[in-house]
């Protein structure tokens, strides 16, 4: 069984949130690469549940936010829960969006991810997020589960409420999970 020191070997993650997500995704029982949903069992890893996000992987055009933790609703000032990921990012960039998400479950792959986001108000917030494949209830891979650190270089101080505009990539690297890595550039 691979191991989340094993996975994440030679990539530069900041996160404690990423390891431990990769730790527990490493110890699930897995075919052909990718554990089952069912394997995936919240009750044990609490402490990454407010950080946790669910991608289901609808269609290019599509990427279902099926599960968004509290943590990550709390930084973006708004629960976006059921919505479609890929509006917010912006429109030029959403085939390339869509096709980075779907590798993860195509190749199969992990996905490392330094994350901008921008607010209505301007405000600029980093995180670093970590997807890997899950097999949906029919057996297909088709949902990234990810886990999303705390933004950083957040602003406590504007009183007006806040929400996600925008989200875009400052870098990305893939993990290799047993298959390889695609080649994938942004």
């Amino acid at each position: 069984m691979t191991g989340a020191a094993d996975i994440l070997d030679g990539l530069e993650v900041l996160a404690e949130c990423s390891r431990l997500f990769a730790g527990y995704w490493s110890s699930l029982p897995k075919v052909d690469l990718i554990p089952r949903r069912e394997a995936f069992r919240p009750e044990e890893v609490p402490r990454l549940l407010p950080n946790i996000v669910i991608h289901e992987l609808v269609s290019p055009e599509t990427v279902k936010l099926r599960l968004v933790g509290s943590a990550v609703i709390d930084d973006y000032g708004q629960d976006i829960t059921g919505r479609n990921y890929l509006d917010f990012v912006e429109e030029a960039r959403r085939p390339k969006a869509s096709q980075a998400l779907f590798l993860v479950c195509e190749q199969p792959a992990g996905m490392l991810a330094q994350l901008r986001s921008i607010s209505r108000s301007g405000r600029v917030m980093t995180r670093e997020a970590i997807a890997l494949p899950v097999r949906g209830e029919d057996g297909a891979a088709s949902l990234a589960y990810a886990c999303s650190s705390t933004g950083r270089e957040r602003d406590y101080s504007s009183i007006e409420l806040d929400e996600l505009q925008i989200m875009s990539v400052a870098r990305r690297d893939y993990i290799d999970i047993g298959a390889g890595v695609p080649d994938f550039r942004d």
